[in-house]
C-alpha cells in the first residue's frame, strides 16, 4: 500500500498530480479497456457530435487517519450523447456494472481505490430538438490517500 501514501512519486505520475487527478485519468483508462463504449470517455465538454464525457463531483470525507491520510468519497458524473436512445443507456449501464461488480480495483500511484457504488442508476435526462439523447449517471468513488 506503500503507493497510496501521500508524498509517494513514481514514474508515470506527472509531478503535482493530486490524487484526485489521478483517479479521473484512472477511471477513464479503466472504462474505455474494459467496458464496451462507442467513443472515447472526454475529460474536458460532452462532445456536440456525441460520445461519453466524464467529472468528478464534490467529495467528502469518511475518516481521517492517525498520520492524516484520509479516506474520501469521490461522486464521478458520467454524461452520455446519443442518436440511438438504448445504446446510450447500455453504454452508462456498461459503465455502472463494470465498477460496482470489480473484485479488485486498479490502483494509482498517489491513492488505492477501494469501492464503487451507485448513486444514481443510468437514466434520460433529455433529448436536443435534433434528436440526439442525453443520459447521465453518479458513481460513488472510494478512495484512500
Amino acid at each position: 500500500m506503500a503507493a497510496g501514501l501521500p508524498g509517494r512519486t513514481k514514474k508515470g505520475v506527472k509531478q503535482g498530480m493530486t490524487p484526485q487527478a489521478e483517479f479521473l485519468e484512472l477511471i477513464k483508462k479503466t472504462v474505455e479497456k474494459n467496458c464496451s463504449l462507442d467513443t472515447p470517455v472526454s475529460l474536458k465538454e460532452l462532445p456536440a457530435a456525441g460520445g461519453l464525457y466524464a467529472e468528478l463531483g464534490e467529495g467528502f470525507g469518511n475518516a481521517t487517519y492517525y498520520y492524516k491520510s484520509t479516506e474520501k468519497t469521490l461522486p464521478v458524473l458520467f454524461l452520455c450523447r446519443h442518436a440511438d436512445q438504448k445504446r446510450g443507456l447500455e453504454e452508462l449501464s456498461d459503465i455502472c456494472g463494470y465498477l460496482q461488480r470489480l473484485k479488485r480495483y486498479p490502483q494509482g500511484e498517489t491513492f488505492a481505490w477501494l469501492d464503487t457504488e451507485i448513486a444514481k442508476e443510468p437514466n434520460k435526462i433529455g433529448r436536443d430538438e435534433d434528436g440526439v439523447y442525453h443520459f447521465s449517471c453518479i458513481l460513488n468513488c472510494k478512495i484512500y490517500y
